[in-house]
């Protein structure tokens, strides 16, 4: 339902980049003016971006890796910035920077990683290796080592293979039950993603916490997107590390992210990382990122206000709100912070009768318009999921104090000449039958590799199953005359991986160009076995 009427409290601009100048916030838009308007300028000269040909955008998707993580924090900028003057050892400043932080966050011992998936990565070989340094040189070749990490199923992710790359095997639990049979004498590690907390998880995190402890092991938490808090939320119910990225939540740098806890595996974790040279130098962080990220923490615990933050948020997503709710059949929702380390989004749906669109559909509006505008309604060239909702969230992270106006305007630009409700479309009859065995090959830019379909076809409903050369999964399209575009979704462990097969039928045979989400494209041609 619609959201309340936003306050005349002053928009709260301390967080906008000091070094340079930029348009201020007031008065970028007024009510009802045309946001046709190029992105504001916020350096000191032109846009950088331009001279290689990009042209930015205002960012509701919050920290996504993918779309340049949240706004820096005017502080960590300027301490990059004046980091870059002068020369350090590495080492030393590591050695300086990490107990500083763990003294700011009151944590026994910290260790500043290569973003999150970095930070993953060098808690598995402590965890692994113990700083054995023989071991660190032969991994991923785990032979002779404890490779084993016991992992909650329900919050794995893509981000497990952070993990999987030591060279460590995966043995997943659903249940607490299935505890009491995954931990053996090669486990090295236990390890659960944050939403292990929430109260409908069927494990918790105490139960993890007391199955490692009985066996010997340490817990590690991935907190990537959360915000690191006194007291940690993670470690005080029993976790022994937890890991928290630099460029989401903490406004830090994008590249740097903090191993927290237990002080000897944050110190092995160290000596198993870059600046040194193991299986992890390749994730190494630069001395400016280190003190961007120390600077990041110490502003979150000396000056930086939560609820003020929020409150902020929550006040853009009210004047979005009532800006874009003056079409007929649009409606927002403000969904409070579910917990202290994270923060409040906004659903923003809309009815299908009145408002002709998907999201994805809205989603390509936004980032075609001027300025363009990235959303969580992925356009299907970027993120090809073919999104066929009637909503998307709003998030807040990586906005800039002037885009909410402009946000604003966009939407309801978008809206109101949306088209109204889609008619049905009307396919051809199929030129051919599918039913059968399909051996399919994928030519992607460097090799080809042979894939399996069984399908068929109701009119022009396709379904069946496609295995891949180590995943499988389920079918789902339609045929329209001799035209056929369906896809599938394969998994391995937590990687899903999503195939858009788009191409012609001719008989026994079959090709076209098939879409691989961020991976990029390939071309495919199947023969009827």
């Amino acid at each position: 339902m619609k959201s309340t009427k936003h306050s005349s409290r002053t928009v709260n601009r301390r967080e906008v980049f000091r070094a340079g100048s930029f348009l201020a916030a007031a008065g970028l838009l007024a009510p009802g003016a045309s946001a046709a308007a190029r992105l504001p300028q916020r350096g000191k000269g032109p846009n950088i971006y331009q001279s290689v040909g990009i042209e930015p955008f205002i960012n509701l998707t919050s920290t996504r890796t993918m779309n340049g993580g949240a706004v820096l924090l005017p502080e960590v900028s300027e301490a990059i910035y004046e980091a870059s003057f002068y020369h350090v050892n590495l080492q030393e400043l590591l050695q300086k920077a990490a107990p500083r932080i763990a003294e700011l966050l009151d944590v026994p011992g910290a260790f500043i990683g290569s973003g999150a998936a970095g930070c993953l990565t060098s808690a598995t070989l402590a965890c692994m290796c113990g700083g054995d340094i023989e071991a660190l040189q032969q991994v991923p070749n785990t032979d002779g080592l404890n490779d084993e990490v016991v992992a909650f199923r329900e919050t794995s992710s893509i981000y497990d293979h952070a993990i999987r790359m030591t060279g460590a095997k995966m043995i997943n639990v659903a249940t607490v039950a299935d505890l009491r049979k995954a931990f053996g004498p090669r486990t090295c590690m236990a390890f659960a993603g944050a939403r292990i907390q929430d109260a409908a998880s069927r494990i918790t995190l105490e139960a993890l916490a007391k199955a490692a402890h009985d066996h010997g092991v340490p817990l590690l938490i991935d907190a990537a997107n959360e915000l690191p808090l006194k007291p940690d939320p993670f470690l005080s119910r029993g976790a022994d590390l937890t890991v928290y990225s630099g460029g989401k939540s903490l406004k830090g740098p994008q590249s740097a992210g903090l191993l927290l806890g237990r002080k000897d595996l944050t110190e092995i974790a160290f000596w198993s990382s870059a600046p040194h040279h193991t299986f992890a130098r390749p994730m190494k962080v630069s001395k400016e990122e280190v003190m961007g990220i120390l600077a990041a923490v110490e502003y979150l615990v000396t000056k930086r206000n939560m609820e003020e933050e929020y409150n902020q948020f929550k006040f853009w997503y009210r004047h979005i709100s009532d800006r874009i709710t003056q079409v007929p059949g649009v409606r927002t929702e403000i969904m409070e912070a579910p917990r202290p380390g994270y923060y409040p989004e906004m659903r923003v749906e809309w009815d299908q009768d009145k408002i002709g669109y998907v999201a994805r559909e809205i989603g390509e509006e936004l980032l075609h318009g001027e300025p363009r505008i990235m959303s969580t309604a992925y356009p299907k060239e970027l993120d090809p999921k073919m999104t066929e909702t009637n909503h998307f969230l709003i998030r807040p992270m990586a906005m800039w104090p002037e885009d909410y106006k402009v946000v604003a305007e966009r939407l309801y630009e978008v809206f109101k000449n949306a088209p109204g409700k889609k008619q049905p479309s009307r396919l051809a009859a199929p030129f051919g039958s599918l039913d059968g065995h399909w051996e399919v090959d994928v030519s992607y830019i460097g090799t080809t590799v042979r894939h399996t379909m069984y399908l068929q076809n109701k009119g022009n409903e396709i379904t069946g199953l496609h295995r891949g050369r180590i995943a499988q999964g389920k079918v789902k399209g339609e045929i329209d005359g001799d035209k056929v575009e369906f896809d599938s979704r394969g998994r391995y462990e937590a990687a899903a991986m999503r195939y858009f097969f788009k191409g012609t039928l001719r008989g026994d045979e079959m090709s076209g160009d098939v879409g691989l989400g961020e991976y990029g494209n390939a071309t495919w041609k199947a023969r009827r076995a």
